[in-house]
């Protein structure tokens, strides 16, 4: 790097301090994030950094040393017709979905990556990786990128779709309406349309989803409970995560309020929340802490997959768990069979959380080649094979119809899938699960009542006058 380019580093790290401050840079991944982005922005107008968006996809790069995220390239497509203008669609993901050689569905996606460039030749596709979550983040790394380096952004890219209301308030997404289809919106499972059109329009297509159900011991059940009387009247002892994650209420909690017709936004997307909904919720865990029949571990759980270990260890008959997490070892859980989680009144609710492409490049010029990419990627021929060898799920109907009628499983998450809720995760929100989490502690201790949690939860959150 020469003195110039050392110089504009300089005073792209001092005008990103003075902009978003020490408190920002901490988000971000501190200074070093800022350098990072600093030095992708000159490498987007200068041919010599390796990562030029113009150059021909190199060969695959050798395994990056542990603890780093590899930034993989995809095979070289045939050739194209000499003046045929090559355009490189740029799109950041994270290990979720990402071609590679880690796994039985990033191997099979870069097989279709390559069948991708093979029937567009016009097209190349350079796959960058971040982080899910922690320093550097996706997410965190689009919004910086955006202040201090947008020449950096990509074309794609497939995020975290409880992110969508952030990325879209930072005007980071622009609209799908000519690149996404009718009848690809109208075969999207209710939960998953909802969110492609959340602001009013097409901004997201989610692509693939995991959801938490119940799991059964059959030594120990002839069959599972469906109804929070029938776990408490017949003294089932019932594991699931209670203990929270980061501090924020689990989706347990959460599908359980929607079970009751609970609700997180109105009308205008502002939050609501039903007091005599919460303060239900908040009595079933009461109960069932007093009864004896919740382990105390629960509040330890932070996960489905922490709980699920209590059914595995014999401490519970009954035990979340994450779809991903079953689809991994269910053929050697030999003895736990697949439910849907007990509700007030036996109404199926879940809660599904889903990856999502969302459109960055605002150039229209671009976007024939993404429309392309979505057509190609969320096809039911490919996305049907891809999420049953990655272990998620089909967010379109006619990708889980591809898995196989034999496959009861198959036909139980379509029955869960069609019921899933999704949550936000705005600042309001947060402080929501924040609140819950805090006074669900309170209640199962007996140190507050259903009602008392329930009113002080939404003094909590309500709007300062």
């Amino acid at each position: 790097m020469d003195g110039e380019d050392k110089d504009v580093l300089l005073h792209m790290k001092d005008w990103l301090v003075g902009k978003i401050g020490f408190a920002r840079l901490a988000w971000a991944g501190a200074v070093g994030l800022t350098l990072t982005l600093a030095m992708l922005a000159l490498g987007a107008c200068a041919s010599s950094w390796p990562w030029d968006r113009a150059g021909a996809p190199t060969a695959t790069p050798t395994p990056a040393p542990a603890g780093e995220t590899p930034t993989p390239t995809v095979p070289p497509a045939s050739p194209t017709p000499a003046g045929t203008t090559i355009i490189t669609l740029t799109i950041w993901t994270t290990p979720y979905f990402a071609p590679g050689e880690a796994s039985e569905g990033a191997r099979l996606l870069a097989a279709q990556s390559k069948a991708f460039q093979e029937s567009y030749p016009d097209v190349r596709l350079d796959w960058v990786i971040k982080p899910a979550a922690g320093p550097g983040n996706l997410r965190d790394f689009l919004l910086s990128a955006r202040e201090v380096a947008p020449a950096i952004l990509p074309d794609l890219a497939v995020v975290d779709a409880r992110d969508l209301g952030v990325l879209h308030n930072a005007n980071l997404v622009q609209p799908m309406q000519d690149l996404l289809p009718e009848n690809v919106l109208n075969d999207l499972f209710p939960f998953a349309r909802s969110l492609a059109v959340e602001f009013g329009q097409p901004y997201a297509l989610p692509m693939a989803a995991d959801i938490e159900h119940a799991v059964y011991d059959q030594r120990r059940l002839d069959a599972p409970p469906l109804t929070w009387t029938d776990v408490l009247s017949d003294s089932i002892v019932y594991a699931f995560p209670a203990g929270g994650e980061d501090g924020l209420v689990n989706d347990t909690f959460l599908l359980q309020y929607f079970a009751l017709g609970g609700r997180l936004k109105d009308e205008e997307s502002k939050l609501t929340v039903d007091e005599t909904v919460l303060a239900q919720v908040f009595s079933f865990y009461a109960s069932g802490a007093v009864a004896g029949l919740f382990p105390p571990a629960m509040l330890e759980a932070h996960t489905a997959d922490d709980a699920v270990l209590l059914c595995l260890n014999g401490s519970a008959a009954l035990c979340n768990v994450r779809s991903q997490t079953y689809l991994k070892n269910r053929n050697e859980w030999k003895d736990l069979a697949f439910a849907t989680i007990p509700t007030w009144n036996g109404t199926i609710a879940t809660v599904a959380r889903s990856q999502a492409f969302v459109l960055v490049a605002s150039d229209p010029a671009r976007h024939e080649a993404v429309r392309r990419f979505l057509d190609w990627f969320s096809a039911p021929e490919r996305n049907a094979p891809w999420t049953r060898a990655a272990g998620h799920l089909p967010t379109r109907v006619s990708s889980l119809e591809l898995w196989g009628a034999q496959d009861a499983y198959a036909a139980f998450v379509r029955w869960q899938l069609s019921s899933a809720f999704s949550v936000p995760a705005d600042p309001d929100s947060l402080r929501l699960y924040q609140a819950i989490q805090q006074a669900l502690r309170e209640v199962w201790e007996q140190a507050i009542s259903p009602q008392d949690a329930a009113h002080r939860v939404v003094s909590a959150v309500a709007p300062q006058q």
